[in-house]
């Protein structure tokens, strides 16, 4: 018997000040990497571009960004962008996305599938996932499991 895979949603924030091939294909080889593991089945990827107060300079309005990223992902069947993100007044920090993208995901399940919070095991995924990337901390990257109980803690609420 085969041992169900976790399922996992990929996320990436930023300005996509333009979105590039490279934005795409980390994509891809992420998907192909977390599949390879055997553990994992990523069944969507999000593009989440930063809004306009952001502040860094030369960006393009958000709408503009929105707009050359649904191009350049108009012929990809689990990548999408959501200008949720893009739409807010202010900065917002990643784990706030974070949230809202999980309690999306979760409602979204729910509704397709009927299932109860506790059955999708995206805590658990989210743990073991951060936790394997932690040596990139080593390379002068935050360490993502120094922020493991942040993101659990803000993810609850």
């Amino acid at each position: 018997m085969m041992k169900s895979r976790i399922p996992l949603v990929l996320l990436a924030c930023g300005s996509f000040n333009p979105i590039t091939n490279m934005h795409m294909r980390l994509f891809e080889l992420a998907r192909d990497h977390l599949h390879q593991t055997g553990r994992y089945q990523v069944i969507e990827g999000i593009i989440s571009p930063v809004s306009d107060s952001y502040g860094k300079k030369g960006l393009v309005s958000a709408r503009h960004r929105i707009e050359m990223a649904q191009l350049a992902l108009e012929t990809s069947d689990w990548i999408r962008v959501d200008p949720w993100e893009s739409e807010q007044e202010k900065w917002t920090e990643t784990v706030k996305v974070l949230r809202h993208h999980y309690n999306e995901s979760l409602r979204s399940l729910q509704f397709r599938k009927g299932l109860m919070r506790n059955n999708w095991p995206i805590e658990r995924a989210t743990e073991d996932f951060l936790s394997s990337l932690d040596p990139v901390s080593e390379h002068g990257l935050h360490s993502l499991n120094s922020h493991h109980a942040l993101i659990n803690k803000d993810m609850q609420q």
